[in-house]
């Protein structure tokens, strides 16, 4: 039995916990093997509403935004598995901590490892500690095409994205821009690095594929708000010594959180089946 801590009780954390708790997801089985030990969000509402949906709550759940707060290292000790989904900030404030006690990690908000000193500290904690970081592929495809090409030489990455006007609503750098978005505009070209610090809740996926492949320096973004489409999209292309790659993707926003695609909550569903599972398909 794996036990698991969450942090973040937001859309994608609520999926993860209703799969763990069901072992389930959308009336198929997943073959888990574990069990929520604790949750923590900054929002008790949130974790209230998160366990009246469960049929074995966790026996810890505790409100905050930092690890001292919650009193991060009492409980941290009582799980395998600590699964972030909730900010770039969370990564920062729980993630080494927990690898520091030796546990796995899963981090969801990827884009806070656009910066190459955090990558570079996760990695070397986690060696130390012989622990395990899980990055699921987000809301896109590729990866392992990618990560297959990044055995020997990549020329180039290039991702654009096109979302719906009101998955940038309250975004910082499209309100002091004063963007006025009544037609398909382009809200960003430039690397993945700054395309991950401007919109952080928007293309965590440009941190992935830059982890991938060639850096978030040398992966090209551009970011499209389209009023005249419904889903979220990314398209990404690839060349390299073997060739090249088109990926196209349509998603679905989430329900509960447009900003996010519901693939996203899919595919950390996925890599707990991957944790969980002695077989495991693709690269």
């Amino acid at each position: 039995m794996i036990r698991v801590g969450i942090i973040g009780c937001g859309a994608i954390g609520t999926e993860i916990c209703v799969a763990i708790d069901r072992n389930s997801y959308d009336g198929r089985d997943l073959g888990l093997d574990m069990r929520l030990f604790f949750v923590i969000d900054r929002n008790e509402d949130k974790i209230k509403r998160l366990c009246e949906r469960l049929s074995n709550p966790p026996a810890v759940r505790r409100c905050g935004s930092n690890a001292k707060e919650v009193g991060f290292d009492d409980i941290v000790e009582e799980v395998d598995l600590v699964i972030e989904c909730a900010s770039q900030h969370a990564v920062r404030e729980f993630v080494i901590p927990a690898l520091e006690f030796g546990k796995d990690v899963m981090i969801l908000s990827v884009g806070a490892l656009a910066d190459e000193n955090m990558l570079r500290r996760v990695e070397h904690v986690a060696r130390k500690n012989r622990c395990r970081v899980y990055i699921p592929s987000g809301a896109i495809a590729g990866i392992d095409g990618l990560k297959s090409a990044a055995v020997s030489r990549i020329y180039e990455v290039r991702l654009t994205t096109r979302k719906p006007p009101e998955s940038f609503a309250d975004n910082k750098y499209v309100r002091e821009r004063g963007i006025d978005i009544k037609e398909p505009t382009v809200l960003f070209e430039g690397s993945a690095i700054d395309a991950v610090r401007y919109f952080p809740e928007n293309v965590n996926v440009a941190a992935a594929l830059s982890i991938a492949g060639i850096g978030t320096r040398k992966t090209h973004v551009t970011i499209i708000a389209d009023p005249s489409v419904r889903e979220n999209m990314h398209e990404i292309n690839i060349s390299g010594s073997f060739g090249k790659m088109c990926i196209k993707i349509e998603n679905i926003p989430s329900p509960i959180n447009p900003k996010t695609s519901y693939l996203a909550a899919m595919s950390a569903i996925a890599t707990l089946k991957t944790i969980s599972n002695p077989i495991n398909v693709g690269t």
